[in-house]
């Protein structure tokens, strides 16, 4: 009997979907030591509204997921999840073109994210001639650690430690001290962890101790059911490597992005 396919596209997974691309994610953890999960969740992109999740059925059972993660409005992170009976058959090829059809519009630049640890992913990409563009670390340190850092003010510091506050507004959480806005970040949640990207200091006001205050701050302002803070930083920033590896954060993994 010929399978029946179908390719379901949506801006938001119902619980049983979420069940189940978690348990397609799992069986591939299962299958070869990768350590990222499906991205099932909507509400951390810059449009919830887009659509950002593709499901490749066979038989009304889902056996290829691709998640896009739209942090900015600007750039497509994906990751996909294939069962591992059901590789070498083109299903994430063509749920990645799918995605790029779906999102024509909306001007992204699309890049494919990898651990490294998946055989099968990276032969893939080898196939389709793709190169690494850049990569990223993830880092990720306890929220009770980042609480205790002590403040090391510069020569050029504004104000006392607590003249300073953190602002969230409009879905950007900003670093402030009379009046005058001193650093940027957004947040995300999501099983225990905040995950933070876009975390910026005003160039003038770089070297003066104002990052390690301001992580200080958001995990401070932080619910008791968040334990750990996440983030991503480029392996050839050093200087914001040395900050966060100052501050107590650990590399977790690394991710490497392949342009498509």
């Amino acid at each position: 009997m010929k399978a029946e396919c179908s390719i379901c596209v949506t801006s938001r997974l119902g619980e049983e979907q979420k069940r189940e691309i978690e348990a397609l994610g799992k069986a591939c953890r299962a299958w070869e030591p990768v350590t990222q999960e499906p991205f099932t969740d909507s509400r951390e992109n810059a449009d919830p509204t887009w659509p950002c999740f593709y499901i490749y059925y066979e038989n009304a059972y889902p056996i290829s997921f691709l998640g896009v993660f739209i942090p900015d409005g600007s750039v497509a992170e994906v990751t996909g999840f294939t069962l591992p009976g059901y590789r070498r058959k083109g299903h994430f090829k063509e749920l990645l073109e799918c995605a790029q059809r779906e999102l024509a519009d909306k001007n992204l630049e699309f890049y494919v994210v990898s651990d490294g640890k998946s055989k099968d992913a990276c032969e893939m990409l080898v196939h389709m001639g793709k190169t690494a563009a850049y990569c990223e670390r993830m880092m990720a340190a306890p929220l009770s650690e980042l609480q205790k850092m002590r403040f090391m003010p510069g020569k050029e510091i504004l104000a006392a430690e607590e003249e300073y506050q953190v602002e969230e507004e409009g879905g950007a959480v900003r670093l402030t001290c009379r009046g005058q806005v001193l650093g940027s970040c957004r947040l995300a949640y999501f099983s225990g962890t905040v995950y933070l990207y876009g975390f910026t200091i005003e160039e003038s006001r770089r070297r003066q101790g104002l990052g390690r205050l301001f992580l200080k701050l958001l995990a401070s302002s932080q619910k008791d059911d968040y334990h750990t803070m996440l983030l991503q930083v480029g392996s050839r920033n050093e200087a914001a490597c040395g900050l966060y590896q100052a501050c107590g954060f650990q590399i977790t993994e690394q991710l490497d992005y392949y342009p498509v």
